[in-house]
Parts: structure tokens; C-alpha cells; sequence
């Protein structure tokens, strides 16, 4: 039986979901991927017309304080809100995911299953005589889907995602959310394998870059100098190479073609070699925080540089 906590009119992609990440109780991994149809309740309509919540529902509106079995993380705050809203927020840093819930029940089983973008997660829960809602493993799909991608966690994620237990404590009743905290949209598939290639050149760019600089004394500001075989424009990005000085400094650019895109920007800059008197170059690939087709801002050439405004730090090497 499925309990829609919300009307398909205005939630009409969740009939469109092409594939359902299965969380079995106990089962610590994230390799298992199949359709959405694979999964009985997933795979019916939602209704049309909202239904008052199931008392396992009622249950879990709320914000909650989750901890890991061991206390191995901070403690997350969860926000479940009576329209089917599910708000995970780091507990330090003004940032949050977003997802949205459903309570689902099949063979008398009765499951949480959280929903972002083409992705959906499922766990089974139960609350203990403390009333603690105890959740036997959860991850935010969107999350996933990304790790995918990339082999990493966002830093929203941490480890917290993966442990076999979740215990929460109920904090209070309200479900409402501080206006200051920033929740990132989830990204598609097809936005984030684009946008790995542009990570993916523009790091080849820079490690390009810092060995023709070791080989020729200077930096150079043809994309060909360096004999990558990289064009300076893709169907979803432009490179291109900006020298700051061409001794010291040299900024590259993988510059977004489409509004759905983050850009990506990356720095080669000397440094003293603490084991000679000579200098060696170092590296640092930022990424946009948000999708956008501007062109970066010049990096600051400081004792140690950091990425432009509006941009994160991805890696220094």
C-alpha cells in the first residue's frame, strides 16, 4: 500500500523515474541499482488527491537530531515536513539537501523511501520505547548519484551517509527551516558527466602545464603548446589559457556553454622549492558554485592563492 503525502500535479517526475537505488536493511553499499518498476509501491501512480498522513507519518514530522551508532560524526539535523519534505543540514555550515518522503508499506513491511531527481532510496524504520526514530540505513539519492560520478561524497555528506544505523532524537515539532541555510539543487546525470569532462580537462591542463614549465622556464598561453591533444572548445565547454605572468603564474579556463553547467577554473603558480633555490609549479582546480557561463574572476597571485569568489576548491596538488 502506498501513502502519497502529496498531489502528482505538482510532483508529476516521480512518475518519470528511470531507476531506484534499493537500500536493503543491514546491507552497507550502494552498488545496487535497478529500475524503479522493480519495486512494487514505487512503480504505482500517485494520487491525485492528498490523503491525511498515516500515523507512521505524523510520526516523523519534525526536525530530528541524527547520530551515527558510534557517534563517528557530527550530529545532522533532519527536518520531515508534513508535505512530504525531507531537509538533511550539516550541523556546522549554513548548507543542506533536500529530498522528498513518502511512506510506503508491501508484505506488511513498511518502508521510508526518499526521492531526489531521477534517483530513490529505500529503508526500513521503526521507533523504540524512547522515541527515537531508529532508520536501519539511509542515504540521499542525489547524493549517491553523484559519488557515482566522481568517487567522491559532497561535503555535505561526509561518512554519515553509509553507516548500517541511524539513530534520531526528536528535537522539537516544528518543521520550520532558518531562511540563512543554502540548499543546492541536485544535479542530473547527464549535467554531471559533462561537467566531469570539463574537471577532468582542466586538471590535464594544469599537470600539462606544470611540466612544460619545468621543461621551458615560462608559461605559455597556446592550449597546443602543451600536446594533449585537447580542443580549446567541446560541445559543452571552452578552454582556454590566460598567463598572469609568465614566470610565476597562468590561469586555465573550461567555461560552461549551457545555463545548466557549473565552470570550472584552474591555477599553476611557483612556489620556492623547499629543497632547492629553485621554484616549482603547484596546482589548484576550482569549480563554480552554482551553474554559470561567466568567465571566472583572475586568481589573486598571493604566498598561497585561492580560487576566485563564487568558486570552491576542488584539489591542490
Amino acid at each position: 500500500m502506498q501513502y502519497p503525502l502529496f498531489k502528482s500535479s505538482s510532483h508529476h517526475w516521480l512518475t518519470k523515474l528511470t531507476i531506484t537505488l534499493a537500500i536493503a536493511s543491514g546491507v552497507n553499499t550502494a552498488l545496487f541499482a535497478m529500475p524503479r518498476d522493480s519495486l512494487a509501491p514505487l512503480s504505482q501512480a500517485i494520487a491525485t488527491e492528498t490523503v491525511e498522513l498515516p500515523a507512521e507519518a505524523q510520526k516523523l514530522v519534525g526536525t530530528w537530531q541524527l547520530t551515527t551508532p558510534n557517534n563517528e560524526s557530527e550530529p545532522f539535523t533532519m527536518v520531515f515536513t508534513p508535505d512530504g519534505k525531507l531537509y538533511l543540514i550539516h550541523p556546522t555550515r549554513n548548507i543542506g539537501v533536500t529530498a522528498e518522503y513518502q511512506i510506503n508499506s508491501l508484505n506488511g513491511e513498511t518502508y521510508l523511501d526518499v526521492f531526489q531527481g531521477s534517483f530513490g532510496s529505500r529503508t526500513t524504520f521503526s521507533f523504540n520505547s524512547k522515541g527515537q526514530l531508529i532508520l536501519q540505513q539511509l542515504f540521499m539519492p542525489a547524493a549517491m548519484q553523484y559519488a557515482s560520478y566522481t568517487g567522491n561524497l559532497p561535503n555535505i555528506v561526509g561518512s554519515v551517509l553509509m553507516p548500517n544505523m541511524f539513530r534520531l532524537t526528536r528535537i522539537s515539532n516544528d518543521t520550520k527551516l532558518d531562511a540563512n541555510i543554502d540548499f543546492p539543487s541536485s544535479v542530473s546525470p547527464a549535467s554531471l558527466a559533462r561537467q566531469i569532462e570539463a574537471k577532468t580537462y582542466v586538471g590535464s591542463i594544469n599537470r600539462s602545464h606544470q611540466a612544460f614549465f619545468v621543461e621551458n622556464g615560462y608559461f605559455t598561453n597556446k592550449l597546443d603548446d602543451l600536446k594533449i591533444g585537447i580542443k580549446s572548445e567541446t560541445e559543452n565547454y571552452k578552454y582556454q589559457i590566460v598567463v598572469l605572468d609568465n614566470k610565476k603564474a597562468v590561469q586555465h579556463i573550461g567555461l560552461a556553454k549551457t545555463d545548466n553547467l557549473k565552470s570550472y577554473t584552474g591555477l599553476v603558480y611557483t612556489a620556492p622549492d623547499p629543497n632547492s633555490k629553485d621554484v616549482i609549479p603547484i596546482a589548484l582546480i576550482c569549480e563554480s558554485q552554482k551553474p554559470t557561463r561567466q568567465l571566472p574572476p583572475k586568481f589573486k597571485l598571493t604566498s598561497n592563492p585561492t580560487c576566485p569568489e563564487e568558486y570552491i576548491d576542488l584539489s591542490r596538488y
